[in-house]
């Protein structure tokens, strides 16, 4: 099967008229040429650190700016974009429920699952999954034990980089030139009397983290709530998720360095299974 038929499928269904190949995005027809620049669109705004306006998308894109308005009124029409205050364009609401559904057969989640509910039976804490989204880490899955403490993060939630022991995980172990950026652009506020709002400070963290191979949350976010964390690579030695255990300060310094042990060995097995052979 051809690129361009699997770009179709993506947007929803062929239809043959007239022996013309077109497709249809939410019940409207469009030709193959406006389906591929739907996926043009999806595919940019997915890995961009922020929304975009009209005119990045065009000349990024290399579409007129007449034919990309009427490309994005139709996605907006269809709900598969949305635009926030200041007029730029991000995922709307159908391509976050069709992520959603396809998270379950997602292979870094359909993976990891399995060994949360291993590590966890150890641990007998709140462990937790996630991915990065610009300045920010989504939740994509969290299993209680339990012996759990409540904590406000839950899947599809979304919480800052550089309060979150998952967020601060990425900030250690993406590369320099990517961390040093986030954090400088990061605004950062503090939610308790531990977070780290210095970005030279965040900068020395993320550093000792990465030496450590592994990271702490004390207190950072929320109030009570201890964390140790570890990231997740994939076969060329790049960050694509981390995974953290949660709990009560006291609880989890009881048995500190069993957690570090297992978080940081779940996250190697699952760093295993994306090919990752170590050496990052």
């Amino acid at each position: 099967m051809t690129t361009e038929k699997l770009n179709i499928i993506l947007v929803n269904k062929f239809i043959n008229r007239n022996g013309v190949l077109i497709c249809e995005l939410g019940g409207e027809v469009m030709s193959v040429k406006s389906a591929e620049r739907v996926m043009d669109v999806i595919d940019y705004l997915v890995n961009a650190e922020e929304p975009a306006t009209l005119m990045e998308l065009s000349e990024c894109l290399g579409i007129p700016k007449s034919s990309m308005s009427q490309l994005l009124s139709t996605m907006m029409r269809k709900q598969y974009l949305t635009k926030d205050q200041a007029n730029r364009y991000k995922l709307g609401h159908k391509l976050i429920t069709a992520g959603n559904r396809a998270r379950v057969s997602n292979d870094i989640y359909s993976v990891s699952i399995p060994v949360l509910k291993q590590t966890i039976q150890r641990t007998g804490e709140t462990l937790f999954l996630g991915i990065r989204s610009g300045k920010e880490v989504i939740y994509l899955a969290k299993v209680d034990s339990d012996q759990s403490m409540r904590t406000a993060a839950q899947p599809g939630s979304r919480k800052p980089l550089y309060c979150t022991g998952l967020g601060k995980t990425f900030l250690a172990f993406e590369n320099r030139e990517t961390s040093d950026r986030l954090i400088e652009e990061i605004e950062m506020k503090r939610h308790t009397r531990n977070t780290i709002t210095d970005p030279d400070e965040l900068k020395r963290a993320a550093e000792s983290y990465r030496n450590e191979g592994f990271v702490i949350d004390d207190e950072e976010g929320e109030q009570g709530i201890y964390c140790i964390a570890a990231p997740i690579f994939d076969e060329s030695g790049k960050i694509i998720a981390a995974l953290s255990c949660a709990g009560g300060k006291d609880r989890i310094l009881e048995k500190h360095q069993l957690v570090i042990d297992e978080i940081t060995d779940a996250a190697k097995r699952i760093s295993i299974t994306q090919g990752y052979l170590g050496g990052a």
